[in-house]
């Protein structure tokens, strides 16, 4: 992805004042109306969600997609340039503990390792120069899929939208649900004859109350299948199939991360399903060989030179521009993390939701010496990330008036197709460097706009 200049173009030409000339139109009133209905038709609970949405050009979206696919094909090729096939080493690399890595190695599988590549969403944050990546998540459960589409559907239903099609733009997002139904429909590999195909959605927190289930339930039923949802521990696997309370089920969907299998599901579970998938008695998506993949550690592979002779000098050039320097923290790299404090965001290999994230900047150096020796000696795994300097400024407004905006960007990729993008906002002048739900900010879509016709 080619460096912007103060990321220029990313914007759809001409509309960056679209929602005042909205109000001019319709008045105040009206348009605080529009504002307030459209809160309420997308409302989840502790979710907030954007509106107005800044609109992106399209120009632009193809760019991110193309980077996101990129990122995911260079991923996808680790193991066999970097290990040469060696799935152990490439565990090792990772530093995961022994029994995580008996349980991973004792449930690979050609399949596996397909099934696990097909739901990923790279996240982007918006810098002057351009789009970086910070992460890249690869899982079953991928965050933003119970966002896109409604908010989409929520936004066509606006007045706003109506006014921008009056003033002759068109605007919109991809199709997120067919894209997932035609990764998942690839992963399913038989019909049972005289029924419908039940997916049983697997859950492995009994405190998870997932409040995006309903939305999961409307999504495969509308794929033509019936879905139920229970605990993955309580599901019944024998020769003849996998039941839950009697019921012969065709699809177990993982509702649940490696952090949660980790936690919570019995390693003879997890390889029974394997097993019984490699059997043909079920679809079990996806196995633990996700979790290889979603490792920030991977980073590490894609920026450092002692791993460059692995890739071509495009791909190389593709990592310089969209990747900022990563790598794990051990006892072999404390010292580089430690003497450069204010340059480096120390952030666990595989968690996810913003948690455990500190930046150097913002704490003491003693502070900063106990996290990081903390971190070196953890069997979970960490990793130190350049601070991307200069974050973007995205122009908006809300029912106060005028705002500002950090970005991060997800665009979501479905059996290695572009499906749509995630967006977070966060206000500029909350001092909130992590752009997450969970800290504050705002979740939407990317909504690109052009003139009709075009």
């Amino acid at each position: 992805m080619r460096s912007r200049g103060r990321a220029s173009g990313l914007l759809a030409a001409g509309l960056t004042d679209s929602w005042q000339e909205y109000e001019k139109a319709v008045g105040p009133a009206v348009a605080q109306e529009d504002m307030s209905l459209f809160h309420a038709g997308i409302h989840r609970e502790g979710w907030p969600h954007i509106f107005p949405p800044p609109l992106f050009s399209v120009a632009f979206e193809k760019e991110l997609a193309h980077a996101a696919r990129s990122v995911m094909d260079l991923l996808c090729a680790i193991p066999g340039r970097v290990f040469g096939g060696d799935m152990a080493a490439w565990i090792s690399f990772q530093g995961i503990a022994d029994d995580d890595a008996r349980l991973l190695i004792r449930t690979l599988s050609a399949r596996g390792e397909a099934m696990a590549r097909q739901f990923a969403r790279p996240d982007f944050v918006l810098t002057e120069e351009g789009p970086r990546i910070v992460e890249v998540n690869v899982s079953a459960p991928m965050g933003g899929m119970n966002t896109h589409d409604p908010y989409v559907r929520q936004f066509r239903r606006s007045g706003y939208h109506r006014f921008l099609r009056e003033i002759g733009y068109e605007a919109g997002a991809p199709d997120m649900t067919a894209a997932w139904g035609r990764a998942f429909h690839r992963l399913v590999r038989q019909a049972p004859a005289g029924r419908r195909p039940v997916v049983f959605e697997a859950v492995a927190d009994r405190h998870d109350l997932n409040s995006g289930r309903k939305a999961f339930e409307k999504l495969v039923g509308s794929l033509g299948f019936d879905c139920v949802s229970g605990m993955v521990q309580d599901l019944e696997i024998r020769g003849g199939g996998v039941f839950h309370q009697g019921r012969r089920v065709d699809v177990v969907f993982t509702m649940y991360t490696w952090q949660e299998t980790r936690r919570f599901v019995p390693p003879e579970t997890t390889e029974a399903l394997c097993d019984a998938d490699a059997d043909g008695l079920v679809d079990f998506v996806a196995p633990p060989t996700a979790a290889l993949y979603n490792s920030k550690s991977n980073l590490e592979i894609l920026t450092s030179p002692a791993f460059s002779s692995h890739f071509t000098a495009a791909e190389r050039s593709f990592v310089r521009s969209c990747i900022p320097r990563t790598f794990r923290v051990t006892r072999e790299t404390l010292e580089e993390a430690l003497s450069g404090q204010d340059e480096w965001v120390l952030k666990p290999a595989s968690d996810y939701g913003g948690r455990g994230i500190v930046f150097g900047p913002a704490v003491a150096p003693a502070e900063w010496k106990r996290i990081l020796t903390g971190a070196a000696r953890s069997e979970t795994g960490h990793v130190c990330q350049r601070i991307l300097a200069r974050p973007w400024h995205c122009p908006g407004v809300d029912a106060t008036g005028r705002r500002e905006y950090h970005v991060c960007l997800g665009p979501l990729v479905f059996g290695g197709a572009y499906a749509g993008t995630f967006v977070r906002w966060a206000d500029a002048e909350s001092g909130n460097r992590v752009i997450n739900v969970k800290r504050g900010a705002e979740a939407g879509a990317l909504l690109t706009a052009r003139p009709a016709g075009r």
